[in-house]
């Protein structure tokens, strides 16, 4: 599948997946930039990298370095490490998180204990970081240990009570350093309690009602969303998928409005920039018939609209995207179809007759096409009892190679057309279709469905999903009142 984000170079330049990395050794003098000193008893002559998180799937690799026998090792650098959350790996599927904002300081640990046993210097963050994880991590062993032992509910109420305020100290003492916006982040909304008594099925409806309300409006409110520094951490990716994929309605209306309201509330050009990219490519590949119209709103309202945040390459390429998508979005009118049918005459989309009509894009040298197409064929008494027509529609335009596609897959009894147009006077054949522009075919087949007026009503609907699809639009119609 063709994405049109893989192609943008804002993604080479700010969102890499993975850094070159470069061989550091045992400094002589302090550096400019970077000084990083670490010692991990266990392990003897590794490699040794520094990373940082660029959201939660992605790390970039700033550094490596090479343990001596004794398990030191050593990232210097020149330049300026961006701020954020960082990790240290140092074995197959083990490392070390730690955050840095001070870039010149030490640690030691060793591999049976790393969180533990970890000691810094000079690293004011990391000291609360990995204070907070070891106090933690006893109270909450201390606390199911109560609960394993089903003590008394007080006792172990008493316990939660003690956690809280442990934390709430802990946040006042570390309200100034990143370590405790971080944390904090990590944290769901408190929501307060209903007001009103729960009596009948109708109070109940209300207070979930008010608690999703309320968990929606608030969702952010644990994360700086103007903090760009929560770029380089796992969680505003996190929060950003969890938010549209479970409190947003899968609906394009949906998807714009609580796009727009999210981005009012976000100045800083690094995480703005972020935040568009993930939402604009969600979109942009999603399944779900109808979301690309959101898809297209954010390319042209924060690409387009907001052009000084990218470079012009990237906003070319989203005005061409927009011009290709905008036409062909859930409700609009699909652009016309002039085709030669296989005795030559003119076969036009807005003359096929049916109260749906399918439009079926293929290849006849596609494998994909060839195992689809058959699956098409065998609904053809289901099409006929919805009164849908099938306009199958070669986008090669080889007559012969279409014609014996036809014969193969007795494709006899649907509309079938090329667009292979002979000229009266020269006589020669004409092309009048980009199909690739005009009706986005990057991969065959792909399905429209469309409806009397021929407006689009779904597309790119997998072959064996198109009644299912038929079935749901007439649900949601009957819903509707719309007859």
């Amino acid at each position: 599948m063709k994405v049109f984000f893989l192609a943008c170079s804002i993604m080479l330049s700010v969102f890499g997946s993975i850094a070159q990395v470069k061989k550091t050794t045992p400094p002589a003098t302090t550096p400019a930039g970077f000084l990083i000193k670490g010692k991990i008893h266990g392990i003897t002559h590794g490699e040794i990298y520094l990373a940082h998180y660029f959201g939660s799937t992605q790390q970039v690799i700033k550094d490596t370095a090479q343990a001596d026998a004794q398990g030191n090792f050593v990232f210097q650098g020149k330049e300026e490490l961006p701020k954020g959350l960082y990790l240290i790996s140092f074995s197959k599927n083990k490392y070390l998180d730690v955050i840095l904002g001070n870039t010149n300081f030490s640690f030691e640990t060793d591999t049976l204990d790393p969180i533990n046993h970890m000691k810094f210097q000079s690293s004011v963050e990391n000291e609360a970081f990995f204070g907070f994880q070891k106090e933690m991590g006893k109270r909450y062993v201390d606390l199911r240990k109560l609960e394993m032992e089903k003590k008394d509910p007080s006792q172990i109420a008493l316990v939660r009570k003690e956690i809280v305020q442990f934390q709430q100290s802990w946040f006042e003492k570390n309200k100034q350093l990143f370590v405790s916006k971080l944390v904090k982040a990590t944290f769901e909304p408190e929501i307060p309690p209903f007001k009103k008594k729960i009596s009948t099925s109708k109070d109940s409806t209300e207070f979930f009602q008010y608690q999703f309300t309320y968990y929606k409006k608030h969702f952010f409110d644990n994360l700086d969303l103007n903090d760009e520094r929560f770029i380089r951490t796992p969680f505003l990716q996190r929060k950003l998928e969890k938010y549209f994929e479970d409190l947003v309605v899968q609906q394009p209306d949906s998807i714009i409005k609580d796009a727009d309201i999210l981005l009012t509330k976000i100045k800083n050009r690094d995480v703005r920039r972020y935040v568009i990219y993930k939402i604009s490519s969600t979109y942009e590949t999603s399944n779900i018939v109808g979301t690309d119209a959101a898809f297209a709103h954010m390319g042209e309202k924060y690409y387009v609209g907001e052009a000084a945040l990218w470079d012009t390459t990237t906003v070319r390429q989203m005005r061409d995207r927009i011009k290709v998508l905008k036409p062909l979005l859930i409700g609009k009118r699909i652009p016309e179809l002039y085709l030669s049918d296989p005795t030559g005459k003119r076969l036009t989309t807005s003359s096929i007759p049916g109260e749906y009509t399918l439009v079926y894009f293929y290849d006849p040298d596609c494998s994909h096409c060839k195992e689809e197409t058959p699956k098409l064929m065998a609904q053809a008494n289901y099409f006929k009892s919805k009164k849908i027509s099938v306009l199958a529609t070669s986008i090669a335009r080889n007559k012969q190679q279409w014609i014996d596609f036809i014969k193969e897959f007795k494709m006899e009894s649907i509309y079938n057309g090329v667009d292979i147009h002979l000229n009266a006077k020269t006589g020669k054949e004409e092309y009048y279709t980009d199909f690739l522009k005009t009706f986005d075919i990057y991969s065959t087949p792909i399905i429209y469905i469309l409806d009397k007026n021929k407006r689009i009503i779904g597309k790119k609907i997998p072959t064996d999903k198109i009644q299912d699809f038929i079935s749901f639009y007439e649900n949601r119609q009957k819903e509707l009142g719309i007859k």
